[in-house]
């Protein structure tokens, strides 16, 4: 395989969402479809969270070929204000549980 057909594969892994050169809005999204990469790196989780996600009917895809899905920038805002499993959120959940822990052992 040449140099040229490694860089035009559909593997976006090695690039994120601050080195692309398309226009992004004042949430952080760019205006255009995302990849699973890429709303995961938004979001802060993993990729197999937005599988999972789109598989329950959570966030809302669009398919391209056999394989490959591609993200509304509207439809992941929607996906995070209904709940998605920020970091921030996934942080304070952990906070509260163990502070409610340690209150219950009587610490």
């Amino acid at each position: 395989m040449r140099n040229s057909e490694t860089a035009e594969s559909g593997d976006t892994r090695g690039t994120s969402l601050s080195g692309l050169a398309t226009p992004v809005d004042a949430d952080g999204l760019p205006r255009r479809l995302l990849t699973t990469y890429e709303v995961a790196e938004f979001v802060g989780c993993h990729e197999e969270t937005v599988r999972r996600a789109y598989l329950r009917g959570l966030l809302v895809s669009q398919r391209f070929g056999v394989r490959c899905r591609r993200f509304r920038r509207e439809d992941v805002l929607d996906w995070i204000g209904r709940g998605a499993p920020t970091m921030a959120r996934v942080r304070a959940e952990r906070s509260s549980r163990s502070a409610a822990a340690r209150g219950e052992r009587g610490f």
